[in-house]
């Protein structure tokens, strides 16, 4: 089932500046209508002559007549942009067919665009680290090619791309990072119907494949293990926290520095820790696996030296993080409280 479309004058209420009625085009799907704006405002008399131009009289003005013209125009330009909108639509929603029929063909093919719209909406859901890869990846391609259109995104110059960022030192998974948010921006245009499958998608079998370099797993020895937990540090220096910190992660079975800055006194239970990973909150919500972690007497030890003295459920269990802050000041603490174990 197709949208129907109808451009209308909105009586409901009219504009004082201009005593003049809202012209409006109508959307209908299914049972479900909106209107969007023209941006042209008519009496009723006007808007009648307008859609019905054999009514125009012969000896109205010329300038009259022009005007009728261009306003007719523009009703029909607004109709037939939605129309083709919708017919490149896979599956017709009003939030695809809001999203282009007010941007511009200019900017619907940058690239750049599309990343600037992805980063805000990473950056509003609270997604500060996914923001903050695909503004590195923007940037690093803005340097190799300051304008982008997504038809210039063929297989020749990815694989350019990919010379240039190995060129500057980057590493093989450097490339696969910057290059996924890419994909990923081709895949959304694709999705609004801004650019064909079949003719722009350079990505995949056949075509240019993202390079997915090995990650080499390293371990410490048990003696390296047993050095760091026998280290004498200074009481209440860094030293002595960050090496408490890293024998958290390591009793509680890895878990991570972002973790243990998120826990809070509702995620202690008896002997144990409940915790569902911040890194995979996101992707699965209806079956994020929570993890439970038992808390052997050295880990327990920990806890009660650097835990948060107001045992309030909702506080956090450490005072890494502060209540109530924004997502970019948490990112920037935990970011700074693992600089300071790491090193």
């Amino acid at each position: 089932m197709n949208p129907l479309l109808k451009i209308l004058l909105d009586t409901r209420r009219i504009k004082q500046k201009t005593s003049r009625y809202p012209v409006k085009l109508r959307v209908t799907f299914g049972k479900e209508q909106k209107l969007y704006p023209v941006n042209i405002d008519l009496t009723t008399e006007e808007f009648n002559l307008v859609e019905n131009p054999c009514d125009v009289p012969k000896i109205a003005a010329v300038a009259f007549k022009r005007q009728l013209i261009e306003w007719r125009m523009k009703c029909d330009s607004i109709r037939v942009k939605a129309d083709k909108i919708i017919n490149s639509l896979p599956d017709f929603t009003f939030l695809q067919l809001e999203k282009r029929l007010y941007k511009n063909a200019q900017s619907s093919t940058d690239v750049y665009q599309y990343y600037a719209e992805t980063i805000n909406k990473k950056r509003s859901n609270a997604k500060i680290g996914t923001a903050g890869n695909y503004q590195s990846n923007m940037n690093s391609l803005k340097e190799f090619s300051p304008k982008l259109k997504f038809r210039d995104i063929t297989v020749e110059f990815l694989n350019d791309y990919e010379n240039w960022l190995l060129q500057h030192e980057k590493s093989i998974s450097t490339v696969g990072i910057y290059l996924r948010p890419l994909r990923a921006i081709v895949n959304e245009a694709i999705s609004e119907g801004v650019i064909s499958r079949d003719t722009h998608y350079a990505f995949g079998k056949g075509k240019y494949q993202i390079p997915a370099a090995r990650n080499i797993k390293k371990a410490l020895t048990k003696e390296e293990i047993k050095l760091i937990m026998a280290y004498n540090a200074l009481p209440g220096t860094w030293w002595e926290k960050a090496r408490d910190f890293f024998i958290l992660s390591y009793l509680c079975n890895g878990i991570n520095i972002k973790d243990i800055a998120l826990l809070k006194y509702k995620n202690l239970d008896g002997d144990y820790i409940y915790f569902t990973r911040a890194k995979t909150q996101h992707t699965n919500r209806t079956s994020s696996t929570q993890i439970s972690v038992y808390i052997i007497l050295e880990a327990r030890i920990i806890i009660e030296r650097w835990k948060n003295t107001d045992t309030n459920n909702e506080n956090f269990l450490f005072p890494i993080l502060e209540p109530n802050i924004t997502p970019e000041r948490e990112q920037r603490l935990i970011q700074q409280f693992t600089k300071m174990v790491n090193k």
